[in-house]
């Protein structure tokens, strides 16, 4: 995926590896487009980056922002708190599943994933397993950009290039990716060798040194991975079994996107440990939270923690974070997602069925993946050269869309999308990928089972 982390060089602020012709600089926003400073105007179907929800030009989440700020422009957490902190854990217990009643609130959801990771061995430590020091991820993960969270991703995405070696104590076990799946790929049905790989994992290190697994319940960045229904019911049994604490990294999934307020909720699965970011403010301001479960929250609740941040929890992003929790429910969204969602995901597989380099297109709410192939019944992936991704973003952007450009093309709108616009982003999107047919040298007739 295409890193975006600022870099500031020589007095100015530059955007790292932005395609050809420098960042696009945008002006202006509203409902799902944005406008750039040439008055040029595109569906935003990335939503920033994953973390637009409830729309762009919102004047009611504005308003509260500006309130906030007004009545009160920091409260740190350290030995105190803003009403507004205070309303949004006791708002956040009210849609959070099971009993993940105790709220950490954080900066952001890259630093939620780092308090996560320190809150997993901290808690085996207070529990008496001082050896519990190690903590499983898995493959296409992408779990943000501290150093823990960079240590946490796949290997693969090289976020600690040049850098050194990541945080000990970290292994890594194959995702339930049933496209290339290296258990049953070419199965007629999935076998759970992906879960059953876990629990070796925990065999093969020790049981009593595993202190916890996270995972996404539907990586994004990684390629908009949807499991099994029976994956995190299994995971959580095996996590259950051995006494790991199961964390699931909800930063990209939370808050709608998938058609429920968190992903966990389409399994019925409460992780000891959920990571939030990214849509609890829609987008409106930067802010971050670990949720724990009793257990988890009452074994530390004694314990003096030595981990903060300076902007945890300030009180303007949790007025956002409160306004959007208010309007989601209020105007449907989450209904709006879901079937947004598969009208997107239905859309894209009948248009582009017919085309050759696509080999998947799969999704789950407002978040679909098309995968590229050189050939459907190889599957071999698509190696697209970087003037490919040049033409292919260009062409999405004369055709007014944003997306994320890669292999997978990932997209995942806001939640406001109307379904006038979910139609135009289909036919938009086909050409483009069309487009790129037409130009890859080993695209030939379709060949294969079709996108499903």
């Amino acid at each position: 995926m295409t890193s975006l982390a600022p870099l500031w060089f020589q007095g100015q602020v530059q955007t790292a590896f932005h395609r050809k012709g420098g960042p696009l600089l945008l002006v202006r926003g509203e409902g799902s487009r944005v406008w750039d400073d040439r008055g040029r105007s595109y569906l935003d179907a990335r939503s920033g980056l994953w973390a637009v929800t409830v729309g762009y030009g919102r004047a009611d989440v504005v308003g509260a922002v500006f309130e906030s700020l007004r009545r009160l422009a920091f409260a740190p957490l350290t030995d105190a708190a803003s009403p507004a902190a205070l309303d949004l854990a006791a708002r956040l217990t009210k849609i959070l599943p099971g009993d993940l009643s105790t709220v950490m609130l954080v900066p952001t959801g890259s630093e939620a994933v780092d308090t996560a990771f320190k809150i997993a061995r901290l808690y085996q430590t207070a529990s008496g397993h001082r050896r519990r020091r190690i903590v499983i991820s898995r493959e296409y993960s992408a779990h943000g950009s501290t150093f823990a969270g960079a240590s946490l991703s796949d290997p693969d995405r090289g976020l600690l290039r040049g850098m050194g070696t990541r945080v000990s104590g970290i292994r890594f076990v194959p995702a339930p990716y049933r496209y290339r799946c290296r258990f049953c790929a070419n199965g007629p049905v999935c076998t759970r060798e992906c879960v059953d790989a876990v629990e070796q994992a925990i065999l093969a290190i020790g049981a009593d040194r595993v202190a916890a697994v996270i995972a996404e319940p539907v990586p994004g960045p990684g390629g908009v991975l949807v499991p099994p229904d029976d994956y995190w019911p299994s995971l959580r049994t095996v996590c259950d079994r051995y006494g790991a604490l199961l964390v699931a990294d909800e930063v990209v999934t939370g808050f709608g996107r998938t058609g429920r307020w968190f992903a966990c909720d389409h399994w019925g699965v409460v992780p000891d440990l959920m990571v939030l970011g990214k849509g609890m403010t829609g987008g409106y301001q930067t802010l971050g939270a670990v949720a724990m479960r009793r257990h988890v929250a009452s074994r530390l609740e004694r314990r003096l923690i030595p981990h903060g941040f300076t902007f945890s929890g300030h009180p303007a992003a949790c007025a956002a974070a409160l306004t959007c929790l208010e309007i989601i429910p209020a105007e449907g969204l989450l209904a709006r997602a879901a079937i947004g969602g598969a009208r997107l995901l239905d859309g894209l597989r009948r248009a582009l069925e017919p085309c050759p380099i696509v080999g998947e297109v799969r999704g789950l709410g407002l978040m679909v993946a098309i995968e590229l192939v050189e050939d459907r019944t190889t599957r071999a992936p698509l190696r697209l050269r970087a003037r490919d991704l040049d033409r292919l973003e260009l062409d999405l952007r004369t055709r007014e869309v944003l997306a994320f450009v890669d292999n997978p093309i990932m997209l995942a709108p806001p939640f406001v999308v109307t379904d006038p616009e979910i139609d135009a982003l289909v036919g938009s999107v086909a050409a483009a990928v069309e487009a790129l047919s037409a130009h890859t040298p080993a695209a030939g007739p379709a060949r294969g089972r079709g996108p499903s």
